[in-house]
């Protein structure tokens, strides 16, 4: 479903009335119901950095000279967490920025070489601890910034089968706004499930040392 068909499902599922045409230009509580969805499904979105459905990659080459890149500049969009940096075939440590920082202002700038290491800049660049001399391939795996469902045909990153938690979400702001006790527990049970489905399937496996093969 697209931004306005969860708009029109939790006003079907509420009992509001009147139809919903467009996400834009609403007034009282259908303005408040299109806020509702908004914020559920970012909420969802953003309470964790590791959903699997928020993964991307990237590969190319680095440029000669160069040490700190915007996400477009690599092909990647904004990210929230970066999981793995290769370059030249090479996993790059993950460094702290303030530590990485002072080392290049030490340095007087970062010095010439293949990066082996990497830092999450605070406005959301890529900055390594060398400058490559030549051109030498990269590949990065990392997961994406969200951003808010915000016209009518917005589609969430959500998959389709656990839309539902979408739903339930917004349904559980109605009902706190209703003041509709019983409409709340049945939409936090349902929401429960639902989120409980959505980590089984789209949350990495966790890995305890020891355990398994």
């Amino acid at each position: 479903m697209n931004f306005l068909e969860l708009c029109r499902r939790v006003r079907q599922d509420s009992g509001i009335s009147g139809d919903i045409a467009s996400v834009v230009n609403q007034q009282g509580i259908l303005l408040k119901l299109v806020t509702w969805v908004q914020q559920a499904e970012y909420d969802i979105v953003t309470s964790r950095k590791d959903w699997n459905f928020m993964r991307g990659k990237a590969s190319g080459s680095l440029v000669v000279g160069k040490v700190e890149y915007l996400p477009g500049e690599l092909g990647m969009l904004p990210f929230s967490m970066l999981s793995k940096v290769y370059v030249d075939r090479q996993p790059l440590d993950k460094l702290d920025f303030e530590y990485l920082d002072d080392w290049h202002l030490k340095n007087g700038a970062a010095p010439d070489g293949t990066p082996t290491g990497f830092a999450e800049t605070p406005d959301g660049t890529i900055l390594f601890n060398h400058k490559p001399t030549q051109a030498v391939a990269f590949d990065i795996r990392y997961y994406k910034s969200a951003t808010r469902l915000s016209v009518n045909t917005s589609v969430s990153p959500i998959p389709t089968e656990h839309e539902e938690l979408i739903v339930q979400a917004a349904l559980m702001s109605y009902a706190r706004h209703e003041q509709d006790d019983q409409l709340l527990r049945d939409s936090q049970v349902a929401f429960d499930a639902h989120l409980k489905s959505l980590s089984n399937k789209q949350l990495p496996n966790l890995v305890i040392p020891g355990w398994g093969g």
